[in-house]
């Protein structure tokens, strides 16, 4: 991952309450303002054969990263699943019966996707269809230099 990605400290460790633990979120906090997290929710990653696997996914924004961390469901255990690099993919709702989205490399070639159904119903599709879009690379030229005009020496 890339290394502008910030994580909050354990500030339970540092309140002098350390026996009585942390006391437990009624709601997930709100998201830095420095953080790079984008969107975090469950989704449920579909495979071959009607294949169902709910998953955790955190969306990761940065000035020149864009990926996704899939973590399984359960949470006993921590490790992601794996990381879904974000550039140069297309993203594509699915068919109006269906609530859900695609997620393909832009290579002609690609035959590979990823489709994806939410499982809350407070996170609207159009949600996670912007966090997925891969925005373009940042601009690097905003406008030319204005001309000079060189004065002649005698």
């Amino acid at each position: 991952m890339p290394a502008d990605v910030a994580v909050r400290p354990p500030t339970h460790l540092l309140s002098g309450s350390a026996a009585a633990g942390p006391a437990p979120l009624a709601e997930p906090p709100a998201p830095l303002p420095w953080s790079a997290e984008e969107l975090s929710g469950r989704l449920a990653l579909l495979g071959p054969g009607s294949h169902r696997q709910d998953v955790l996914v955190r969306v990761y924004r940065t000035s020149l990263e864009h990926f996704a961390v899939l973590y399984p469901a359960h949470k006993s255990v921590s490790r992601p699943l794996g990381v879904l690099n974000l550039r140069n993919t297309r993203v594509e709702a699915l068919a109006a019966p269906q609530s859900g989205f695609t997620v393909r490399q832009r290579a002609p070639d690609a035959p590979n996707a990823l489709t994806f159904v939410p499982l809350e119903e407070a996170r609207a599709l159009e949600e996670w269809l912007l966090a997925f879009t891969w925005r373009g690379s940042p601009s690097l030229h905003a406008s030319p230099l204005p001309a000079v005009q060189e004065d002649e020496e005698v």
